[in-house]
């Protein structure tokens, strides 16, 4: 599942202002008296939030959404996992009572057994690195 594929599915709900639109992040602004009916879309593709509103976020909720901003108490998070990748999708209501944000991330799951590549050395050091890569793997 894409995060287009998603917000296809909210195509009949009015969006005032898309601030991102890419492959792995996306974020929307969006009038608050529609909530209801973007968390039923959400609930439907995503399962039911891992934190709704009014429910303190745990380590693990800061964790996954830090790089985005976080969530916080007032704000509902869902998640989903699936083989290669994670879907976020956190609401963020505005002060003014009136907007919400919606921030959706694609997190892509590392691949156990993949061998990370040792970083190129500088000129200077390539002896240095080549004796060690014969050294150490």
């Amino acid at each position: 599942m894409t995060l287009r594929e998603i917000i296809e599915r909210c195509s009949m709900l009015r969006v005032d202002e898309v601030r991102c639109d890419s492959d792995k992040y996306h974020e929307l602004v969006f009038c608050g008296e529609d909530i209801d009916e973007w968390h039923r879309i959400f609930a439907d593709v995503l399962g039911p939030a891992v934190k709704p509103a009014g429910k303190k976020p745990t380590k693990d909720h800061w964790r996954l959404t830090k790089d985005y901003g976080g969530v916080w108490a007032s704000q509902t998070l869902f998640k989903k996992e699936f083989e290669d990748c994670t879907v976020i999708a956190m609401f963020w209501p505005w002060q003014d009572g009136i907007h919400v944000t919606l921030k959706m991330a694609l997190l892509e799951k590392q691949k156990s057994g993949v061998k990370l590549s040792v970083p190129m050395a500088r000129v200077p050091f390539a002896g240095l690195r080549a004796w060690l890569e014969k050294s150490l793997f």
